[in-house]
Parts: structure tokens; sequence; C-alpha cells
């Protein structure tokens, strides 16, 4: 009787043993499906939100500029090479037309180094119908022979981006010389 009797103690306690360690991984599985329960929900419920205030923004450009033309030259009066950049703007937000604005110019070596930034000294005025407005940087430096500039248009004291911001990648265009285009030296003797 006494070896039922342990026999049973022993049962009780390992029925008792192993429902609490069920009772844990039960409740061990239920946290872990309210964890993903509730990333799930947030995920759902707040990316919209974020993506649609993402694209606000991005589409409540007062300004939309785009790139006329440009050109990264040897200046012909100085011994420098002289960035050109006309920029197109259309102006989608009335209240900036006919203000004062300016533009931001972001000059990078090919390697991504920032070198210049430029802007309009004195801003220019957004005109109501759009416009194109030319900025120029001067490089003292002859051994680029691209450069990469970012541009955008800004509020007059240049805190606030109004427009997209482009991007140009611009090579420099070499002037021939004389020598060039005569294909080396010019002979100017009669031969008879």
């Amino acid at each position: 009787m006494s070896i039922k009797s342990s026999t049973s103690k022993k049962d009780f306690l390992f029925t008792i043993i192993n429902d609490y360690w069920r009772g844990k991984i039960a409740m061990f599985k239920l946290t872990k499906f309210m964890i993903i329960l509730i990333l799930t929900s947030s995920i759902v419920v707040f990316y919209p939100i974020a993506s649609n205030t993402l694209i606000f923004a991005q589409n409540k450009q007062g300004i939309v500029i785009s790139i006329a033309n440009s050109t990264f030259a040897p200046l012909t009066n100085t011994d420098a090479n002289q960035l050109k950049l006309n920029i197109k703007y259309t102006i989608q937000d009335d209240s900036l037309k006919n203000q004062k604005i300016n533009a931001v110019m972001k000059v990078f070596a090919p390697n991504g180094t920032l070198i210049k930034t430029t802007s309009f000294p004195n801003g220019f005025i957004a005109k109501s119908s759009g416009g194109t407005e030319a900025i120029k940087t001067t490089f003292k430096d002859k051994s680029l022979k691209s450069i990469v500039a970012n541009l955008t248009i800004t509020d007059l004291a240049k805190s606030k981006p109004l427009s997209n911001i482009v991007k140009v990648n611009v090579p420099l265009k070499e002037i021939p010389t004389v020598s060039s285009l005569l294909g080396g030296r010019p002979s100017f003797q009669n031969k008879s």
C-alpha cells in the first residue's frame, strides 16, 4: 500500500509540474501571438497615415523646377571655369507669385565632395507665369573635368525649400584652340 501511495504522489506531482509547464507554454504562445497582433495592427493603422503625410509633403511644393540647359566651360577672359544652369520654373502656389525668392545650388566634385554652395545675392522675383533664371558660379580649380550640381528654389532667406531638387551632372566643355581646329601647325610657305 505504501508503494501505491508513493506512486500516486509521484503521478500527482508529475501532473502538477506538467500542467504548470503547459500553462507557461500556452502563456508564451499567447504572449507571442499578442505581440505579433499588436505589431501587425500598428503597421496596418499607422503606415497609411505616415505614407499619406509623406506623399502630401512631396506634392506640396510651391514651385516645380527643371533644368532648361547647363554648361561647364572655360571662361575666355580669365583662367577659370564657369558652371551655368538655366532653371525653368512654374509656380504652383499662388502666394509665391511676384514674391522675392532665392535658389541654392550645391556643387559637388565627381567623388561626392561638396566644393561650393552658391545662390543669388539678392534673390529674384518669381514671375506669376513662371520663367527661366540663370545661376552661375566660377571655379579656379582647372583639374575638374565634370561636376554634379543639386539645385532647389528657396525662400529669400534660403531657410525653407519651396521646390523639388534637381540634380545634373555636367562635363567640362572643351573650348577648341586654333591649333586643334587646324589640325596642328599651319604652314604659310608657298609650295611651288
